[in-house]
């Protein structure tokens, strides 16, 4: 576990990030990885000495919910994703998703805002407070700089690109990737860097 700016603390394992997030009295997790990071979570959590209150999903992909099963069974925090993510997420995992998100609204701190086309219900989550934006897949981190998905991960590759330019309107300065490097005080940049060469290829 490594402190990316203050209170945001980042667990990478094998190839993808989780992020716990201190919220004062406890605790809200951004994903959870693969099968094996439950057991670093746990160990986090017992380390941060707070309570697990709220996992948060930004979609439903085996890398994201894997360990959505232990942490449930060992911590029983609360489950939250975009309504239109529940369904995967309840038949990949058999958890039951306890709070359905919608776009714009707060929760835990986050402004929730649905990003389509990696999955139907793909979202990222704006640490308002901090100027942090957590994106699940919808961009990676490589050597310093910010790519797309692969295309073939993506449901609508089109749509998913389309997404990252709406990026550009969003306030924030550290992008939390799931997969790659954070990228702090320079997020927005990175993201434009990207949205470029878009009109290159």
């Amino acid at each position: 576990m490594e402190e990316v700016i203050p209170g945001i603390y980042r667990i990478f394992d094998t190839f993808v990030n989780v992020y716990i997030v201190d919220r004062g009295d406890h605790l809200v997790l951004v994903d959870t990885g693969i099968e094996s990071t439950c057991e670093k979570i746990i160990e986090a959590v017992k380390k941060l000495g707070k309570p697990l209150k709220a996992v948060i999903l930004t979609h439903g992909h085996m890398d994201h919910t894997g360990s959505l099963r232990c942490l449930k069974e060992v911590l029983n925090p609360i489950v939250a994703s975009q309504e239109e993510e529940v369904e995967m997420i309840e038949r990949n995992t058999g958890v039951k998703v306890d709070v359905k998100l919608k776009d714009g609204e707060l929760f835990e701190g986050f402004r929730v805002l649905h990003k389509p086309g990696h999955t139907k219900g793909s979202i990222c989550l704006l640490d308002e407070d901090s100027k942090s934006l957590f994106v699940g897949d919808l961009v990676v981190e490589e050597n310093g700089k910010l790519k797309e998905v692969p295309h073939q991960y993506s449901m609508d590759p089109e749509m998913n690109r389309k997404r990252i330019i709406e990026l550009l309107e969003v306030e924030f300065e550290n992008l939390m990737p799931a997969h790659g490097n954070p990228i702090i005080g320079k997020g927005k940049e990175k993201i434009r860097e990207l949205v470029e060469s878009f009109n290159l290829s």
